[in-house]
C-alpha cells in the first residue's frame, strides 16, 4: 500500500496547500465572482471551504469554477493546481467507492481521476457552464474507465468491501449526483438530467429540445431517476428502514 505523501491526490493536497499560504496565496477575487462572496481577494483554500459549505448558492459556486477554470485554461500550471486542489474534496468522495472495491489499485486510480479533469480543461470551453459538476463526471469516467480495463484484462481484484460507517453525504448536490453514479443508482445521463433541470436552471422542455427527445419522454426519465435517487438517499439515512 503506498504510504499517503505518495498517493496522487495527497500530492495534489501539498501543493496546493503550499500555494495558498505564505505572503502571496493563490487568490480569487470576490468582487469578479459575486453572488455573496466576500468583496475581497479570497485565498483558494478559505474560498474551497466556502464553496462546499450548504449556505453558499450554486450561482456562486459555478461562477467561481468557471473563473478558475478560465484560469487554468490561459495559464496553466500553479493555475491548474488551484482549480484541482478546489475540486479535490469532490475528487475524493468520487473515487471512495472505487477505491473501497479496489483498495490496492488506490493509487492508480486516484492518477486516472486526476488526467480526467486535466483533460476537461484542455478540451471544455472557456465558458463552460456547471463546470464543478464537469470536471468531476470526467473524473469518475475516468476512473471507471480503468476499472473496466483491469476487468477486462482478468487483473481486477475481488471487491474487498469492510464494515464501515456509510459515507458522510455529499456537501453539494452536484458531488451527490457524482456519487450516484459512482454506485451505479444513476447513468451518467440520468444524473446531466437531473442536474441541469434541478440544480442548473435549464427547462425540461429546453433540455428536451437539445438533447433531441420528446418533452414527456424526458420527464418519465426524469421521474424514474429520481425516484430511485430518493429510494437511495432514504436508505442511507436509515439503513435498516427505521
Amino acid at each position: 500500500m503506498p504510504r499517503p505523501e505518495w498517493l496522487p491526490f495527497d500530492q495534489v493536497e501539498t501543493s496546493f496547500r503550499l500555494l495558498t499560504t505564505g505572503p502571496c496565496p493563490l487568490v480569487l477575487d470576490g468582487r469578479q465572482v459575486g453572488h455573496g462572496l466576500p468583496a475581497r481577494p479570497i485565498p483558494l483554500d478559505e474560498l474551497r471551504a466556502r464553496l462546499l459549505h450548504p449556505s453558499t448558492s450554486f450561482a456562486a459556486r459555478d461562477a467561481a469554477m468557471a473563473v478558475l477554470l478560465a484560469r487554468a485554461k490561459a495559464a496553466g500550471g500553479a493555475a491548474t493546481v488551484g482549480l484541482v486542489g478546489v475540486l479535490l474534496p469532490g475528487l475524493r468522495h468520487a473515487a471512495s467507492p472505487m477505491i473501497r472495491a479496489c483498495p490496492r489499485k488506490r493509487a492508480d486510480l486516484e492518477a486516472e481521476m486526476l488526467a480526467g479533469p486535466l483533460e476537461a480543461v484542455r478540451v471544455l470551453p472557456a465558458d463552460e457552464d456547471r463546470v464543478a459538476g464537469r470536471l468531476l463526471r470526467w473524473a469518475l469516467f475516468a476512473g471507471r474507465r480503468l476499472l473496466e480495463r483491469l476487468c477486462t484484462q482478468g487483473r481486477r481484484e475481488i471487491p474487498v468491501w469492510v464494515s464501515a460507517a456509510p459515507p458522510r453525504p455529499a456537501s453539494h448536490p452536484d458531488l451527490l449526483l457524482v456519487e450516484a453514479v459512482a454506485e451505479g443508482v444513476l447513468t451518467a445521463a440520468e444524473a446531466e438530467l437531473v442536474g441541469e433541470t434541478r440544480l442548473g436552471g435549464v427547462a425540461l422542455r429546453e433540455l428536451a429540445q437539445r438533447w433531441g427527445v420528446s418533452y414527456e419522454a424526458l420527464k418519465k426519465r426524469r421521474q424514474r431517476a429520481e425516484a430511485r435517487l430518493v429510494a437511495w438517499l432514504r436508505a442511507r439515512v436509515s439503513p435498516n428502514g427505521g
